[in-house]
């Protein structure tokens, strides 16, 4: 064997473990990369949870804000209104006047019940002073 078949086999041997260490490495890289998708694919699907709750919540705070909005709005028209004249007066009767709707009849209060004391009762004995 002449020096340069000797040099040509120590290169492609050398050559070939080069390549089989960055394989080995690639792999390694793909391994710990699709641990870290499917982990983050998890905390994507955790978050989206977290989501549908704060649109949730969200939404309630939106439909209060609304009832709120609307009550400011009719108090203001109400105080507007006052201020302006520009209001109707309704008068309905009272339950129990003469004019009130027909309703119920009220019932009448039963006669207190009084109850006669007894004279003398138990008697507690006295303390040593």
């Amino acid at each position: 064997m002449d020096i340069g078949t000797l040099v040509l086999g120590v290169v492609a041997g050398l050559t070939w473990l080069i390549v089989i260490l960055v394989l080995v490495q690639l792999s390694r890289f793909l391994a710990k990369f699709e641990q870290g998708r499917q982990e983050l694919d998890a905390n994507i699907i955790g978050m989206a949870g977290q989501l549908k709750k704060m649109q949730t919540t969200i939404a309630e705070i939106l439909i209060e804000q609304k009832r709120v909005t609307r009550l400011t709005v009719e108090g203001l028209d109400l105080k507007k209104a006052e201020m302006t004249g520009d209001f109707e007066i309704i008068e309905e009767p009272l339950p129990g006047t003469p004019g009130a709707a027909v309703g119920p009849a009220p019932t009448p209060e039963p006669p207190p019940i009084s109850v006669p004391r007894k004279q003398g009762g138990p008697k507690f004995p006295e303390l040593m002073k």
